[in-house]
């Protein structure tokens, strides 16, 4: 027997939609919108073949060497931009500095031929303009002292920095100069701008092979933010991967334990999905932990040894998955819930296409809820944000694949957290409300990571999200949550790609976020061929109760 969910419910969940995705509209797309119409360029990044063109030229005319490999990522000066963000002074500087002393730029990771060293380039994102650079030549000479700082004078007079001298230049004992600058506190907060330089002499010429100019941030915000960065990482550490490994072994156990409530035939078709997205996933962010290392050395073995390790990562985490399902599966029928009904059950195909019905107006409800709770945040602990290369769209190397990001988490979250995780607790504390807690608490930590200050914002934040996902788990099934989760992280992830535009990016957005019409719609089709029990309602199934 089975219970319906009403056109009363429907009718509440939809209007709760239309509310919910006018907030989202007016809080996150119109803004975004604005901040497009009002960036200097329009928010159009210079296609990275001219950045590549143009830093290798740059390159070979500065230093006379010739370049063998060269490799384009997006970085960010994260430390800076927070603080900017925090100050909110991002839009005021990016309009008086944003040129020269760009917050983002293309880092282009060269290597000179005939092993003469490497370098590094900056290019303004917008623009395509150098603006620094650091050769580290091999066989470059050592110049006079008097010799340098004439060189970087002359440099200065035709390149002048705003709040400094030229005659300021010092020499430190690695051989670098460095000069700092005073920048209008209304643009910059206390921040100041540093700009390091080292000259060497090549093939008899003195030339500039550094010029590096950074926003030194004050010691207090950066001690904070270290202070926020090491919470972070203990949080993750024992909140998230020590408790996800625990709940790993936990769903052996209980996969074992209760097999004669489930099957092990159950899950292995997700399973399969999320390994091949999770290791497309992997593979994908190469160019982000390039980023994330700054001048580090590249070399091609990165690539191989990132392959190596996700794929063995993916094995414990695929299995993780797999068991989770059969473990949850178990749990659940033990308990007298059927949460997951299964292809061939009557009315599964009804029970699929208008689940993924709901799961549309929940991600919109869900959408709209977010936005508020991070302005609620920004009022009661000040939230703010910053960059991080390991996610930036521009670091992802096929671009439109990045939504396969949104369907990894979609699955391995339900599974391990809502599936086996609320129906582990429940069989412990014999509540629903008290075993969701826990393992919305251990999925929260997960994200505090992510680029935002201080640490617990996202702790805050994903736990009123993450109950709401069990609310729609317990009282929807599954399915409902699955694709719920699916459609809330492909608009997140999809917006990213309609701002970098391009067609294929942009079709990617679009077919990933209607991804649930489709399998609903060969799952529903399926079921009717095989002339299995379909009645006829108009209302979605509720898996309440053992069918």
């Amino acid at each position: 027997m089975t219970e319906m969910i009403t056109r009363k419910e429907w009718k509440r969940y939809g209007i709760a939609a239309i509310i919910c995705g006018i907030l989202f509209t007016l809080l996150e797309i119109v803004p975004m919108i604005v901040s497009v119409q009002d960036h200097p360029y329009g928010g159009k990044v210079v296609d990275k073949e001219i950045v590549l063109e143009r830093a290798v030229s740059f390159a070979e005319e500065s230093t006379g060497y010739d370049v063998r490999d060269e490799k384009a990522v997006h970085q960010s000066d994260k430390l800076f931009s927070g603080y900017l963000s925090k100050e909110k002074l991002s839009q005021k500087f990016e309009k008086e500095y944003g040129v020269n002393f760009p917050t983002d730029t293309f880092q282009v990771n060269l290597r000179f031929a005939d092993r003469k060293g490497t370098g590094f380039v900056y290019l303004n994102m917008y623009t395509g303009s150098v603006v620094a650079w650091n050769f580290n030549l091999r066989e470059g000479d050592t110049v006079a002292e008097q010799e340098q700082r004439e060189l970087l004078q002359q440099y200065l007079q035709n390149k002048p920095l705003p709040g400094s001298s030229p005659s300021d230049l010092t020499l430190n004992n690695k051989g670098e100069w460095s000069l700092t600058a005073n920048g209008d506190p209304s643009i910059v907060g206390e921040a100041d701008l540093h700009v390091s330089f080292k000259v060497q002499s090549v093939d008899g010429e003195p030339i500039i092979t550094k010029y590096k100019p950074t926003f030194e941030v004050p010691a207090s915000y950066k001690s904070y933010v270290s202070g926020q960065d090491k919470l972070a990482g203990w949080l993750t550490g024992i909140g998230y991967a020590l408790m996800s490994v625990i709940l790993g072994i936990l769903a052996i156990v209980y996969a074992i334990l209760y097999r004669k409530f489930t099957s092990f035939k159950y899950g292995w078709v997700l399973t399969v999905i999320f390994t091949i997205a999770y290791v497309i996933m992997n593979v994908g962010v190469i160019d982000g932990l390039i980023a994330s290392q700054g001048e580090a050395p590249f070399d091609d073995s990165i690539l191989l040894v990132t392959m190596v390790i996700t794929v063995l990562v993916s094995i414990p985490m695929a299995a993780s998955v797999y068991l989770s399902i059969v473990a949850g599966d178990g749990l659940w029928k033990a308990q007298g819930r059927q949460l997951w009904p299964r292809l061939g059950q009557p009315g599964y195909g009804d029970y699929v296409w208008k689940s993924m019905g709901l799961s549309y107006l929940f991600a919109i409800i869900l959408l709209g809820i977010q936005p508020l709770l991070f302005r609620l945040l920004e009022v009661l602990i000040g939230t703010w944000g910053t960059s991080d290369v390991t996610m930036s769209p521009y670091n992802f190397s096929v671009l439109w694949l990045m939504p396969v990001l949104a369907w990894a988490a979609a699955i391995s979250e339900e599974a391990v957290f809502r599936f086996f995780g609320i129906g582990l607790f429940r069989k412990w504390f014999r509540n629903t409300f008290a075993a969701a807690i826990l393992p919305t608490l251990f999925w929260s930590l997960g994200h505090v990571l992510y680029p935002f200050y201080p640490s617990t914002t996202r702790l805050f934040e994903l736990m009123v999200v993450g109950l709401l996902f069990s609310f729609i788990f317990v009282r929807y099934g599954f399915i409902t949550a699955m694709f719920t989760h699916a459609i809330f992280n492909s608009i997140a992830v999809g917006s990213s790609l309609i701002m970098v535009g391009g067609a294929a990016n942009i079709t990617s957005a679009i077919f990933f976020v209607l991804l649930p019409v489709l399998i609903a719609y060969v799952l529903r089709f399926w079921d009717r061929r095989k002339k299995r029990t379909n009645p006829s309602i108009m209302s979605t199934v509720r898996p309440l109760e053992p069918q």
